[in-house]
């Protein structure tokens, strides 16, 4: 197996000092290094494949270059994929990584922290008290769903409050909230249920009827009798995104029934395919691009503020609201 290439071998191929190579590769400022020597380091590391170890400018400054978004114990759906690509995209203008970790059930958190020791953290997924403190004794900047932001970032993004507020506006005074039953998405789908219940109660509509499903369409065509029948009957459904809704349009279908006639759906995300059903779905469009650009710049702006790295580009401000309402034919 070949042996790692270090700077002592650039130094060595381009005829300088290891600290010349240092002062260019690391770009440190005040450094009298002509462009032709400069121009020499950075042809004799390309040439040999040199990469720097993170472990060693870890060392060097006491923290690493990383910025470590910590996610929740669930499936990677389209619109976390996307909060990581946007956050990616923004830390490399500042010249830092982005690594993303599943946090499991058990936690953990401040370890890994401690381990990676990364410049800056994301928390995508809610910590006990207890780990959060523990992470803030770290003193890594942290942006986190569970700091107090304006409304529409709190821990649902506003999602749910703006499905109610759609529908108590078209007239529906009992709503259903269809949940998934699985319990890696628990966090969420409490969350999810706390906006809703609380925008229910502001708008004047009765409190949600509730259940949680599978993506079955007929245990969805079950809900929806038990939903139309009862003395209060739901007239309209929050889904928890547009897959749920799609089992709730499909049980419709096998009842011989139609949104929105019998039954408003509206579900969240807002993927290719919802205005694809029948009829086209109405939803809520998650920016999640915007959203993974706003914590990397709530993450990293101490840093930026302080000059440990270079600087990230354009006003968190800019990137509300995270979500939109989407109308289309189903609410």
């Amino acid at each position: 197996m070949a042996s790692r290439v270090t700077s002592a071998d650039v130094a060595r191929a381009a005829g300088v000092s290891r600290a010349t190579v240092s002062y260019v590769l690391n770009g440190r400022p005040g450094q009298s290094i002509s462009a032709a020597t400069r121009a020499r380091v950075l042809a004799a590391a390309q040439e040999l494949g040199y990469a720097p170890s993170n472990a060693a400018r870890t060392l060097r400054r006491g923290r690493s270059d990383l910025v470590l978004m910590l996610l929740p114990p669930e499936p990677l759906g389209r619109a976390l994929a996307m909060v990581l690509d946007g956050a990616s995209d923004q830390v490399e203008q500042a010249g830092l990584r982005l690594i993303a970790h599943r946090l499991p059930d058990g936690g953990a958190a401040a370890p890994l922290v401690r381990s990676l020791v990364p410049a800056a953290l994301i928390l995508a997924t809610p910590l006990q008290e207890k780990d959060l403190d523990a992470l803030q004794a770290t003193g890594v900047p942290m942006a986190s769903l569970q700091q107090d932001h304006a409304d529409p970032l709190g821990p649902d993004l506003g999602i749910g409050a703006l499905q109610v507020q759609h529908l108590a506006a078209a007239g529906h005074r009992r709503i259903g909230v269809a949940l998934p039953a699985a319990s890696g998405y628990q966090w969420r789908a409490e969350a999810r249920l706390a906006a809703i219940e609380e925008a229910c109660d502001r708008h004047g509509v009765l409190p949600p009827a509730v259940e949680r499903i599978d993506l079955d369409p007929e245990q969805a065509s079950g809900i929806i009798g038990r939903w139309v029948r009862t003395a209060e009957p739901v007239t309209a459904a929050c889904a928890f995104d547009d897959e749920y809704a799609f089992a709730l349009l499909a049980g419709l279908s096998a009842l011989n029934l139609s949104a929105p006639a019998d039954l408003a759906v509206i579900g969240a995300e807002d993927i290719p395919l919802a205005r694809l059903a029948v009829p086209p779905l109405t939803t809520v469009s998650v920016h999640a691009r915007r959203i993974g650009v706003l914590f990397a710049q709530l993450a990293t702006e101490s840093l930026v503020e302080h000059g440990s790295f270079g600087g990230i580009t354009g006003d968190p401000e800019q990137n509300l609201p995270p979500v939109t309402l989407v109308r289309r034919a189903s609410a």
